[in-house]
């Protein structure tokens, strides 16, 4: 932004990063009238929620699935106008396949009563858990990090068999928590529980992508600006180190600004904050969740559900493990005659795994479970997304030593799941806050 002879205007505030947490910053501040400019590296906004396009079909190349329950998610998605008809449930839930039988968990409230991948006490015990903590609020579900407590025990403690834990529970929030250990403090996988157990797992119609997509023009609509391609090399400090003045891009600008919101993933705030903060940057995260994800077009549907399948075999022999796939048009373009199909297959990598020879691992793990499918002629691949850091791991106590969004530098705000819990949710609820934060900051 220029003024009057052509000196440099200053914004209220710079956004680093175009993730779902910088994103919902900035749709906060655009919103109330702010001048703001988010800045990301990327070709196209969302970072781990990113949609591309595959002959008219959408590929999401990190996240692929949303908990409608999610409270401030839901509420940034309506704020942007996205229809609710947008968002596509899974509606036939998980499938857990473990070479013996395929039992399915739908999504209505009393599917777990005829879920026949438990046995009658499992049952109960699940369905018992979710309903206690579906009546709990968000908010006092994060809030109860016990030490040392983790998704596994106290899942153990709860009474659950080796059965259920092997063949369901693992398969399913080894997934979503990208954690075959289910080494997540307990209080994060109650609070996930809850979200699934107060409404579906969903799709947005063009892939989640188009959380991103929606409310980057949000932004611009509003009179905010979105600059992607942009590289933030750093920040740059006052002589007194006291203040932000401005952002230096890898092209050479300094984007000046009264306040600056740091919403990147914890390697790259790690990067740029430390000359500034050293305190909140031995704070953030350092222990990484990571996963890599196949994308396939098939020519014709491997399966026909509106659903997710699981692999729950204990010793799988394809190598790299493939743990998820979900045919995605069944749910974002159901009915559709033509193809391409698309299929994305997602391998937990956490704890030093491989994504090497996935394309291959798919290929072998769908002829032993659908041997009838042509698999080598009917399916094409389309890339390979790895992602050394998809989310950090909230081990027992994590949580509670994480950063809060201020900083040590006046007018430098954290946001992003580094700052709350590592879930899209997390994301989006760290950029409202923040956004809060710099509007009360700003005259």
């Amino acid at each position: 932004m220029t003024g009057p002879g052509g000196r440099a205007e200053e914004l209220d505030c710079v956004v680093v990063g175009g993730g779902l947490a910088g994103l919902a910053c900035a749709h906060g501040l655009a919103a109330a009238g702010r001048a703001v400019h988010l800045v990301d590296g990327g070709p196209s906004p969302g970072g781990r929620a990113r949609t591309v396009w595959h002959r008219g079909r959408p590929v999401d190349c990190g996240f692929q699935v949303l908990l409608r329950a999610y409270p401030r998610t839901r509420e940034l998605i309506r704020a942007v106008g996205i229809p609710r008809a947008d968002l596509r449930p899974v509606a036939g839930g998980a499938v857990f396949l473990d070479g013996r039988g395929a039992p399915r968990l739908g999504i209505s409230k009393l599917a777990v009563a005829g879920f026949s991948g438990l046995d009658g006490p499992d049952r109960m015990r699940l369905a018992r858990l979710g309903a206690e903590v579906a009546l709990r609020s968000p908010a006092s579900l994060l809030a109860d990090d016990e030490a040392g407590v983790t998704t596994e025990t106290f899942l153990r403690g709860r009474g659950f068999s080796d059965e259920a834990i092997e063949g369901v529970l693992r398969p399913l929030f080894g997934v979503i928590l990208l954690d075959r250990g289910l080494s997540a403090d307990a209080a994060y996988f109650r609070f996930l529980l809850a979200m699934l157990a107060r409404g579906p797992a969903v799709i947005p119609s063009d892939g989640l992508g188009m959380i991103a997509e929606w409310t980057s023009a949000a932004i611009r609509q509003r009179g905010g600006a979105v600059e992607l391609g942009v590289r933030v090399t750093a920040l740059e400090p006052d002589a007194q180190g006291r203040r932000i003045v401005g952002v230096r891009t890898a092209d050479g600008r300094l984007l000046r600004a009264r306040q600056i919101v740091l919403a990147v993933e914890s390697p790259a705030a790690r990067e740029l904050l430390e000359p500034l903060d050293p305190a909140s940057t031995a704070r953030l995260p350092a222990d990484a969740a990571s996963a890599a994800t196949a994308a396939f077009a098939l020519r014709r549907p491997l399966y026909r559900g509106r659903n997710i399948l699981l692999n729950a075999a204990p010793d799988s022999p394809e190598r790299p493990r493939v743990d998820l796939l979900c045919q995605t048009t069944n749910i974002t373009r159901p009915g559709a005659p033509e193809g391409p199909h698309i299929l994305l297959a997602t391998s937990v990598t956490t704890g030093g795994g491989s994504a090497d020879g996935l394309v291959d691992a798919v290929g072998a793990l769908v002829r032993r479970w659908s041997p009838g499918f042509d698999w080598s002629g009917l399916a094409e691949p389309i890339d390979v997304f790895e992602h050394p850091f998809a989310q950090f791991r909230p081990l027992p106590g994590v949580r509670g030593g994480l950063p809060g969004p201020r900083t040590a530098v006046e007018n430098l705000v954290l946001a992003g799941d580094l700052t709350t819990h590592p879930s899209i949710e997390g994301a989006v609820a760290s950029g409202a806050r923040a956004a809060g934060i710099v509007d009360a900051l700003i005259p």
